[in-house]
């Protein structure tokens, strides 16, 4: 089996709940669209990817990825493979293991939703192997849409989390929108006033053309409806566009301000209700094409617009012209990305969103600075319609605070997992570089003389060789154990530096206190016996301690240097003993 430049091992996934695979990914084109998995894994001209998501743009070619998973660690790994661009059409997933065991997705959305293995608006898959296992995961992608393969792997909880965080977010997206076109329609029926209707149909084709970029029009509204996924899209392209002519000539009055603008408006109106009609004869690569540019031209006639009827003395076209900078520049960089000349990242997969909520926002604020009829009218449907969305918004006030306390709790879990080490009990080498780096601080600003042990199991290795691992763990806790049990304060802090290797930090503590504190555990330790699996070994330990006043120029590091060639003295001469570095006092 070949595997790729960039495996991804237990070590990469250590204490790592959220890995983006960009840098991990190999990839190879295929413009035929005709390879299958065994004309492509032996090829020798993949290319690595780098660290950005990988990014084709607009492609009639198939595109085949893959990265490898190695198991070296001595339990089983189980992660989700999220592949974060919901309107890829066509997505072949196949998991090929060592052990000859091999798996195969179809996904995509030209496929029915419920074929796919975890119900999601991403493409998911469950990964899991054994230790000692390896899995190669090749995936082909073919999409008339951008092919772009933002792909990640997650831990189950911690991909729950974030998806439940980030369904409250769209939530509240699409909350809004809902609200202000409920709003918009009420003001309508209310006086009769036609920009609404318009402003309205605006509204709810950029929010359903956001639901379809985003997966969710796919899960919850036409699940089984493959064909109009793709249709949908230059559907509500087309719609925005529509319905954005129609508001811009109303509302900007061009029919008196300027003949020919108002006759571009009323082009692209014209326009866009042909495309509505393509979207269901041509193919999405061949009107994308057409929409993109238009979209972008459309844009940037609204804010010209705007800017011209700001100038002929309309007062409400400033707030028009602030609602479509922002729609303009998150339009363009979606557009921009789509199109592979930016990169997809979470800025610009979210810039339209970002600009459209802005957008829509200060356009009702336009409006309703621009209509001053019927006052009485207007009122009664807008406090209905405000009571409407104080009502959503403290449902949804009650719901973000619930999920937050539940998220807090759970980080606050999952923080004290991640600086600690789970065989002994103490902290990790994480947390002892984060300390260490505050504790220099702090005795700097104060003053005082700061400590630091490192400390080493001697002849550790043949106890692993001799009698195994779970003898060897044995004789880790019990020194993890000894070494908590002789910390003098919180402030103190015992860590596992890394294999038999530990570390003490003492602040306020002296060469001579830190030597007193060394030896206590040195010597208890000796005289403890390890018994596992029928065999009870003595363990020794060999140490060395730096302490010294700290200055402008003492860094981190040159404490945990000084302590390990203090630690080196101890080895070198005897073992079994506390030196202390240079010439500070020894024991």
């Amino acid at each position: 089996m070949v595997l790729t430049a960039s495996s991804v091992t237990a070590a990469d996934l250590q204490n790592v709940y959220q890995m983006p695979l960009n840098s991990h990914i190999e990839f190879l084109e295929d413009p035929s669209t005709n390879r299958d998995l065994s004309s492509v894994r032996h090829r020798d001209d993949w290319q690595q990817q780098g660290e950005g998501a990988f990014n084709q743009g607009y492609s009639d070619s198939a595109w085949w990825l893959r990265f490898t998973l190695t198991n070296d660690a001595d339990t089983g790994i189980e992660r989700l493979l999220s592949l974060e661009y919901p309107v890829l059409g066509d997505v072949q997933v196949h998991v090929v293991s060592d052990r000859n065991d091999r798996q195969f997705h179809q996904l995509g959305h030209n496929y029915p939703y419920n074929q796919r293995p975890v119900d999601h608006r991403f493409f998911v898959i469950p990964l899991e192997w054994q230790p000692g296992e390896t899995l190669s995961v090749y995936m082909r992608v073919r999409s008339q849409t951008s092919v772009q393969v933002p792909a990640t792997l997650w831990e189950r909880d911690t991909f729950r989390s974030h998806d439940m965080t980030a369904n409250i977010l769209q939530g509240i997206y699409f909350g809004a929108f809902l609200v202000i076109a409920v709003y918009n329609l009420l003001l309508y029926f209310a006086l009769g006033e036609r920009n609404y209707l318009y402003y309205v149909g605006f509204v709810m084709s950029m929010a359903l053309l956001m639901a379809s970029l985003t997966g969710y029009g796919f899960r919850h509204l036409w699940p089984g409806a493959t064909v109009w996924n793709d249709q949908a899209i230059l559907v509500f392209i087309s719609g925005i566009l529509g319905f954005a002519g129609l508001f811009i000539r109303r509302f900007l009055e061009l029919s008196r301000i300027s003949v020919m603008l108002d006759r571009l408006a009323l082009a692209f109106v014209v326009v866009s209700a042909v495309c509505v009609v393509l979207a269901f004869y041509l193919s999405y690569f061949t009107l994308i094409a057409v929409l993109i540019p238009l979209v972008v031209a459309g844009c940037i006639f609204a804010f010209l617009g705007g800017i011209y009827a700001w100038g002929q003395g309309q007062a409400t076209a400033k707030y028009f012209v602030m609602a479509w900078t922002f729609i303009l520049a998150g339009g363009s960089i979606l557009a921009l990305s789509k199109g592979g000349v930016l990169p997809s990242n979470f800025f610009t997969d979210h810039a339209a969103q970002l600009g459209s909520m802005i957008e829509v926002v200060l356009l009702s604020f336009a409006l309703a600075q621009r209509i001053n009829v019927e006052r009485q009218l207007r009122y009664q449907a807008q406090s209905e319609t405000l009571e409407t969305a104080r009502r959503l918004n403290r449902e949804l006030e009650e719901r973000v605070q619930e999920r937050t306390q539940e998220l807090e709790k759970l980080n606050e879990k999952l923080n004290e997992l991640s600086v600690t080490d789970e065989l002994t009990g103490l902290r990790n080498r994480r947390f002892l570089d984060q300390q260490l780096e505050q504790e220099v601080g702090r005795a700097w600003r104060s003053g005082s003389s700061l400590a630091v042990a490192m400390l080493d199991i001697d002849h550790f290795k043949p106890v692993n060789d001799t009698y195994g691992h779970q003898v060897g763990d044995a004789c880790l806790r019990m020194v993890g154990e000894i070494l908590r049990g002789s910390l003098r304060s919180p402030s103190d802090t015992g860590a596992r530096y890394g294999g038999e290797e530990f570390a003490l930090i003492l602040p306020d503590t002296d060469c001579e206190e830190a030597l007193a504190v060394v030896e206590r555990v040195r010597a208890r330790i000796h005289a403890t016996r390890v018994e596992s699996d029928g065999v009870v070994l003595e363990l020794t330990l060999s140490a060395g301690v730096t302490a010294h006043p700290v200055n402008e120029s003492v860094t981190p590091d040159q404490f945990l240097v000084e302590a390990d060639e203090a630690l080196y003295r101890a080895k070198e001469t005897g073992r079994n003993r506390v030196c202390a570095y240079g010439d500070q006092a020894q024991s």
